[in-house]
């Protein structure tokens, strides 16, 4: 399973077009209860502003978290072939495992997302379909 979608190789303006973005790592942790928000004295009600969304729930609420690494190769036969890959996308550079370029496009904060616990989809089916409904994914061919 991969996504296509053209990439901009960090900081060259070279883009690869249709680049074949696979995700290569998901770390599933458990958080057993509610994480609270660190307190804002400065805002009258004293909560950190944003805590209570939607989008930054995944930075608060108990259930099953998934952290996900993006390596981007050229296209499929340059990953089968083994050559090295031309992008990165994560939260964590320390799971940048080929050395390539890191090129998150804003999509670090979205590599964190609550996985669906029970589900009919399994883990990796849950994180393709997470990345789809994220701005910088939106529209890429799901092969």
């Amino acid at each position: 399973m991969a996504l296509l979608k053209d990439y901009e190789i960090p900081g060259t303006g070279v883009v690869i077009e249709n680049a074949y973005h696979v995700v290569t790592d998901i770390k599933v942790e458990k958080r057993m209860q509610d994480t609270p928000a660190p307190p804002d004295p400065t805002r009258p009600n004293g909560i950190t502003f944003g805590a209570n969304s939607p989008e930054t729930a995944v930075y608060w609420k108990s259930g099953y978290t998934a952290e996900i690494g993006v390596t981007i190769w050229k296209d499929k036969s340059s990953r089968e072939l083994g050559s090295k890959p031309i992008g990165f996308i994560g939260k964590n550079p320390a799971d940048n495992k080929y050395g390539a370029s890191i090129g998150t496009a804003g999509m670090d904060h979205r590599c964190i997302f609550l996985l669906e616990v029970p589900s009919e989809l399994d883990h990796m089916a849950q994180t393709y379909r997470h990345l789809l409904t994220t701005d910088y994914y939106s529209g890429s061919l799901e092969v």
